[in-house]
């Protein structure tokens, strides 16, 4: 634990003197996210999301900076799809403290779990609605310039379903500018940041980076929303977006967004239609506002049904429309849907059954891209069951079996009931097991 560290926040405390936390959001290995009353002269009251390191992590200046300059690019950008900056300040009690709008509703990931719990689609045209409009909030970025006019050439290089927001109102967001970058800039040690299966292959390779990689990750985001049933004017928009070859691809998130709307043309009131579809079928994701979901994927829990000790990251290697359980139908086209599932199946069975290396061999000869350098990493801890988080993003609970790239990782692990965390740095070499045991009894 950093000589650092800090007093642990609570429900109540104030910050800068005007912040007012009411509710811890997420707790990931390197930070914490709360959602706060802003209190101003007067009767003025303000929901806000602050972001600021664990306490462990204060007196880690590293962190402090990533944290600094995601407020920065943040602070920057000015466009009503993306998640607006409010303040950042520097305390010397707890360390770089952001202030994000808050977004009343829930992120893509979670509309989409939740809906296929129900075997709702979201419809084709809203699918498209939701690329458009991201697409418009990284075309904003893209093209934003600074103070003196000069181009500030920002890559979000995380557009994931996790940082794609949709409110109770049906308006459309894009959050999490944590590890965007100046375009061009190659990547920083540890291996290319970003999620697997929306990483665009030279992101993956770790290399340098411009717009291309972003609209290559919104394609997979609009694929993973759609129907695999959907339109051939659709997946033609999304196979351009998602083309291996950068140059293949739209010349810019605009142009992107233009063919979106001539593939799909959206509802006449867009916001209001999505709306109504969140209410009807993803209603469980827009909870009581106690526990609102925001743009937190450190927090987000393990998805129902997902046993312990699954790596998240093998989940992710996903065909670009993934198919959806239909609704129930009658019992001969149910057996005959039945059929055709298990003659598909077997091929991807058989793949799941190879062992990892020989499965990353095939999959990467599949995709195109080498496949990285993986170890693997054992974590245990006493009690069990406690929350697992690898760079800040959680993979489980206790025991747990992670298999990781190589190179250097942030591991924390602890109990939110008991109010324990153990922070912990780790190097991942190829082809090794590493262990970590974790006591929370003190």
């Amino acid at each position: 634990m950093s000589r650092n560290a800090g007093p642990r926040l609570q429900a109540g405390e104030r910050i800068g003197g005007r912040y007012v936390l009411e509710q811890r959001l997420g707790l990931g290995g390197m930070g914490e996210v709360w959602l706060a009353v802003l209190e101003g002269a007067g009767a003025f009251r303000r929901r806000v999301v602050i972001k600021v390191l664990a306490p462990e992590r204060r007196g880690d200046a590293g962190l402090a900076a990533m944290l600094a300059e995601e407020a920065r690019v943040v602070g920057s950008l000015h466009h009503p799809g993306i998640v607006s900056a409010l303040d950042y300040l520097e305390s010397e009690e707890h360390g770089p403290v952001f202030v994000l709008d808050f977004v009343d509703g829930a992120s893509l990931r979670t509309v989409l779990k939740v809906a296929r719990r129900h075997n709702a689609l979201i419809p084709e045209a809203l699918a498209a609605h939701i690329g458009v409009q991201v697409a418009h909030a990284l075309h904003a970025a893209h093209a934003a310039r600074g103070p003196r006019g000069e181009p500030l050439q920002i890559v979000h290089r995380d557009v994931a379903p996790d940082n794609v927001l949709l409110s109770r109102s049906g308006a459309v967001y894009l959050g999490d500018f944590g590890v965007a970058r100046a375009e061009g800039d190659p990547e920083m040690a540890g291996g290319p940041k970003g999620k697997r299966g929306y990483m665009a292959p030279e992101q993956a390779k770790g290399r340098k980076v411009g717009p291309a990689a972003d609209i290559f990750s919104l394609g997979r985001v609009i694929a993973e929303a759609a129907d695999v049933e959907c339109g051939p004017a659709l997946r033609e928009v999304v196979e351009r977006a998602t083309d291996p070859d950068p140059r293949r691809r739209f010349p810019s998130a605009s142009a992107m967004a233009e063919a979106l709307l001539r593939a799909c043309p959206p509802p006449n009131d867009p916001d209001l239609a999505l709306a109504e579809w969140l209410q009807a079928h993803a209603a469980d994701a827009l909870i009581s506002f106690a526990a609102t979901a925001v743009n937190v994927p450190r927090s987000e829990p393990p998805p129902a049904g997902r046993p312990s000790g699954v790596d998240s990251s093998r989940l992710e290697a996903r065909p670009l429309f993934p198919r959806v359980p239909p609704p129930r139908r009658r019992l001969l086209k149910t057996v005959a849907v039945g059929a055709a599932v298990l003659i598909f199946a077997l091929p991807v069975a058989i793949l799941l059954a190879a062992p990892a290396r020989a499965r990353r061999f095939i999959e990467s000869a599949i995709v195109g891209v080498p496949a990285p350098a993986h170890g693997d990493l054992r974590i245990t801890s006493t009690p069990l069951e406690a929350e697992v988080y690898v760079d800040g993003t959680l993979r489980g609970t206790t025991p747990l079996l992670l298999e990781l790239t190589s190179g250097h990782h942030s591991v924390r692990v602890g109990s939110p009931r008991l109010e324990r965390w153990r922070a912990a740095e780790v190097t991942i070499r190829d082809g090794v097991q590493h262990r970590l045991d974790v006591d929370l009894r003190q």
